[in-house]
């Protein structure tokens, strides 16, 4: 018999495979990677996005669950204002004035059940796109901020146009300076002026000579987007008086107005189409007015000073996509799939003109095997477009989109898990499984051949689990911050998210979050993860509204009489993986497990050991987060949450006694709510010459 060590002093994430490899565990749950070591900390919780200790879960107690946020930002993330639906109302955080304040943009909104996609927010330019499917889309601006009681200008606007403009009321034109206006008609009449006035010259004594006028208005939205054209005008018609060869006419125009998002209107004419001026009937501009409010407009504009010719009908049509469900910012246009009744359509707009379609401007994907459009992200210089079981990827330019197929087998319908890590890939959650888009050929970075694979195989049984029937609801983002992808979904029994996987970049590896509520998602210009809570206020003084994940050992806060105190901390598990010592033929005899960690004060730290994949273990004798072989270090505080000791904390080893019995294989247990590191560990045993015995015969 010898004495043999195997040491392990970087800890790897979760492997559920079996064998598994040397730096890996079976389970690691709720733990978060220590900055300083690489070790394995238990330094996270959750805690109250608005901190004031007097404001209690305001302004958010009555909510219930939350099912979207979104930060929209402006001047490059400096200015953020929180987006939030719950309960079939938008909402914005007001905190401009000091006080955190609730303000309902919108209410009677359709409310998604568990296996609908929530509100979808998709950032353009200043504007946040708002869509879910059923509701009338919107553009959030967030400006001006409401710093007062009083009623302000809305914070959004509609998306779109929803019909063409109705077409102008024309007065028509007495042609000459004795006649009176009766309500349908009017004298504006002005002598011969270069470049001004409608009507054919008449010589003195000629032949009196005919004119015949039509127009059409566009809307202009805010973003620059020019509407449909309206239909042409009733024509207008006079006769030029040869008693009156100077005189000169302007024809009056009531110009209709439109909704909250216009803001201005623009003007075209024809040049005069009687016989006598040879029936040309194309639309010219003639002029803008810079508002939505004036309705009478007066045009004066001789033929020969017309503008460009009016943009045909196929330049801008009423907006196409009512329903839908995603969409993204790809080239300056936004793209936006049809909804659920024409879900393989993906429609565009004009470059930098949100409201502005094109007749002929959109894609219909490939064939329904893969299903309808769930997902639209941007990827350097490459759309990707997500379906149910297909990836197509979009590249080009406006009006000039080609579309190629990438996967007919990988898809996705959690949609909001999709996201972007900086020099890895696209990572999201299918039903399957964790996958990784990387490349995608010219223009993307690196340049290289676009490759999906899956990464989440070391996870398979937690991933097994997924309640298929609701994983649009899954939702996950990325901290640069901590250098972590969080993705929250429900496993089978459960409808709403109720576990949670991290895929920690320096450490490539996964672990498990646990009791964290997490409903809907995002992250702030600081990398800070807030989440909407997933079941809310459902009685007074219970947790509701926004929380930010972070290094507070809390599960969150309750309400105690007047006073918001701190939950338990979360019971944070490492089981290590089997370990056979290479030979799992041989029995062994464990006779220690040494833990490599940070101090961390009088706190205990147990350790349970098993052998051959045994479901009860054995309870070593707890010890302490001292130096064994130094004075303890001073502790000021025994809190459970926070450090209990101000002293530096220091690597040290602690030595657990294992009297075990023969074994073919050992793993051990910490199972903790305190302030714990570890960062690896070394085991101690012998190994002896009894073999495992003949197998059973059947």
């Amino acid at each position: 018999m010898k004495n043999r060590v195997i040491s392990i002093r970087s800890l790897g994430g979760i492997n559920q495979l079996l064998p598994q490899p040397e730096m890996s565990a079976s389970d690691i749950r709720n733990w978060t990677v220590d900055e300083d070591t690489g070790g394995w900390s238990t330094r996270f919780g959750y805690e109250r996005y608005n901190p004031v200790p007097t404001n209690g879960f305001n302004p958010f107690q009555t909510l219930l669950r939350i099912d979207s946020v979104y930060i929209h930002s402006r001047r490059n993330r400096a200015m953020e204002t929180v987006l939030l639906s719950s309960q079939g109302i938008l909402y914005y955080i007001n905190d401009v004035t000091g006080t955190m304040t609730l303000t309902s943009l919108q209410s009677g909104r359709n409310v998604p059940t568990n296996n609908e996609l929530p509100t979808q927010y998709v950032p353009y330019g200043k504007f946040t796109i708002i869509i879910n499917g059923q509701d009338e889309p919107l553009k959030f601006d967030g400006w001006p901020i409401d710093r007062s009681s009083f009623a302000n200008t809305p914070l959004f606007t509609p998306l779109g146009f929803e019909q063409r403009p109705e077409a102008p009321s024309v007065w028509q034109v007495e042609p000459n300076e004795s006649a009176a206006q009766d309500g349908e008609s009017v004298s504006i009449w002005f002598q011969r002026t270069a470049g001004r006035g409608l009507g054919l010259p008449v010589a003195s004594g000629a032949t009196n000579k005919e004119n015949r006028f039509k127009f059409k208005v566009s809307f202009i939205s805010e973003t620059g987007s020019e509407s449909p054209l309206s239909v042409a005008s009733e024509t207008v018609s006079w006769t030029s008086d040869k008693n009156y060869p100077d005189l000169r006419y302007a024809v009056a125009i009531e110009i209709p107005t439109g909704g909250d998002n216009v803001v201005a209107r623009n003007i075209y004419r024809t040049k005069n189409f009687s016989s006598d001026a040879g029936n040309d009937q194309t639309f010219y501009y003639v002029d803008t007015i810079p508002n939505n409010v004036d309705e009478l407009y007066y045009d004066s504009l001789a033929s020969g000073a017309l503008g460009s010719v009016a943009p045909d009908d196929l330049k801008s049509v009423v907006f196409p996509a009512r329903g839908a469900t995603v969409g993204v910012d790809f080239q300056g246009c936004l793209f936006l799939n049809g909804g659920s009744t024409d879900a393989h359509t993906l429609y565009f707009s004009n470059p930098l003109k949100p409201d502005q379609f094109g007749a002929f401007d959109f894609i219909t994907v490939g064939n329904s095997e893969g299903g309808g459009i769930t997902a639209l992200h941007t990827y350097y210089s490459t759309l990707l477009v997500f379906r149910e079981r297909a990836i197509d990827v979009v590249v080009g330019t406006y009006p000039d989109f080609q579309l190629t197929q990438v996967s007919r087998n990988v898809g996705t319908v959690a949609t909001n898990t999709i996201t972007t890590i900086p020099e890895v890939g696209v990572l999201f959650l299918a039903d399957d499984g964790v996958y990784l888009f990387s490349g995608g050929g010219a223009g993307v970075y690196g340049g290289a051949v676009a490759q999906i694979q899956k990464i989440s195989n070391n996870i398979h049984k937690t991933i097994k689990s997924i309640n298929k029937a609701v994983l649009s609801r899954a939702v996950a983002a990325y901290t640069p911050k901590l250098r972590e992808w969080h993705c929250y979904f429900a496993q089978e029994g459960n409808e709403k998210p109720n576990i949670g996987i991290v895929y920690h970049l320096d450490k490539q590896g996964w672990s498990l979050r646990d009791n964290t509520p997490v409903s809907a998602l995002t992250v702030d210009r600081a990398g800070n993860l807030i989440f909407g809570h997933n079941t809310g206020a459902v009685s007074a003084g219970d947790p509701a509204g926004l929380f930010v994940l972070s290094h507070r050992r809390t599960k969150g806060q309750s309400k105690v009489g007047d006073n918001i105190v701190d939950n338990d901390a979360f019971t944070s598990t490492y089981f290590s993986r089997w370990h056979d010592f290479g030979n799992p033929s041989k029995k062994k005899k464990v006779h220690h497990v040494v833990l490599y960690c940070l101090t961390a004060g009088d706190t205990a730290l147990p350790l349970t050991h098993y052998i051959d994949f045994a479901y009860t273990g054995i309870v070593a004798t707890s010890m302490k987060q001292q130096r064994p072989d130094h004075i303890d270090q001073f502790v000021y505080d025994k809190a459970v949450l926070d450090r209990d000791t101000w002293e530096d904390q220091f690597l040290t080893q602690i030595r657990y006694s294992v009297a075990s019995n023969a074994c073919s294989t050992f793993a051990f247990e910490i199972q903790t709510q305190n302030d714990t590191t570890i960062i690896g560990y070394d085991i101690h045993y012998t190994e002896i010459d009894t073999k495992i015995i003949g197998g059973k015969p059947a």
